[in-house]
C-alpha cells in the first residue's frame, strides 16, 4: 500500500470510530431521527459532518499545530453543557405536551436539526480536543509524506468515516420508529433526552471546577 493508501485508510478508520463513540452528536442523531423520522437524523448528520469536514480542511491547509488552551476549553464546557442542557429540556417539555394532548410544535427561535448539528460541534470541548491532537497529527503525517493534496485527501477519507458510521445510527433511529411504535417511541425519546441531559450537566460540572 502507498504512503497515500495508508493515511487515508488510517483517516477512514479514526473517522469511523469516531463516529462510533457514544456521544452528543450520537444522541442527537438519535433524538432527531426518533422525532422526524429519517430526515431529522441525515440533517443533523449534515450539519455536524459538514462542520467536521470544516475544521479538517482548515487542519489540512496548515493549521494543524492549533491547541486550545485550558481557559477555551472550560468556555466550551460551560457553553457546550448549557447547549445540550437546552437541548434535553425542549425535548421533554415537547413529550410533556404531546402527553397532555397538545400538538407538538416548533418553539419560536428553536434550532432546526442542522443548525443543532452544527453547534453540537462547535461548542464540543472533546471534538475539539480531537482535532488539536489525533486528527492534527493524523493530518501532519499526511502533508509530511504527500504535501497538501494528501493531507487533503486525510480529512476527506475521515469526514467520510464519521459519515458511515453516524448513518447507522439513524438507520437504527428510523428502524425504531417502525418497530416501537408510537408509544415505544415516546420512551426512547425521553430516555435520550435524559441521556443529553446527563451529558450537559458533565460538560456544565467539568466547566465550573476547571477539569
Amino acid at each position: 500500500m502507498t504512503a497515500w493508501g495508508e493515511h487515508v485508510s488510517s483517516a477512514f478508520a479514526l473517522g469511523f470510530a469516531l463516529g462510533a463513540a457514544p456521544g452528543p452528536v450520537q444522541v442527537l442523531i438519535l433524538s432527531e431521527t426518533a422525532r422526524r423520522g429519517l430526515s431529522g437524523g441525515l440533517r443533523v448528520m449534515l450539519g455536524a459532518n459538514g462542520t467536521l469536514f470544516a475544521v479538517l480542511l482548515a487542519l489540512a491547509l496548515g493549521f494543524s499545530s492549533f491547541t486550545p488552551g485550558a481557559g477555551l476549553l472550560r468556555i466550551l464546557r460551560l457553553v457546550g453543557g448549557a447547549f445540550i442542557v437546552f437541548l434535553a429540556v425542549t425535548e421533554l417539555r415537547s413529550l410533556a405536551r404531546r402527553r397532555s394532548g397538545t400538538p407538538e410544535v416548533a418553539e419560536a427561535g428553536a434550532l432546526g436539526p442542522t443548525a443543532k448539528g452544527i453547534v453540537s460541534v462547535v461548542v464540543n470541548p472533546g471534538a475539539w480536543v480531537f482535532f488539536a491532537t489525533t486528527a492534527s497529527a493524523v493530518v501532519a503525517a499526511a502533508t509530511v509524506d504527500g504535501g497538501t493534496r494528501a493531507a487533503l485527501a486525510a480529512a476527506v477519507a475521515m469526514t467520510v468515516g464519521v459519515s458511515v458510521s453516524d448513518s447507522t445510527f439513524t438507520l437504527l433511529g428510523s428502524g425504531g420508529r417502525r418497530l416501537l411504535g408510537e408509544r415505544g417511541l415516546g420512551i426512547v425519546r425521553v430516555g435520550l433526552s435524559v441521556v443529553l441531559l446527563g451529558l450537559g450537566c458533565v460538560f456544565l460540572w467539568r466547566g465550573t471546577v476547571g477539569r
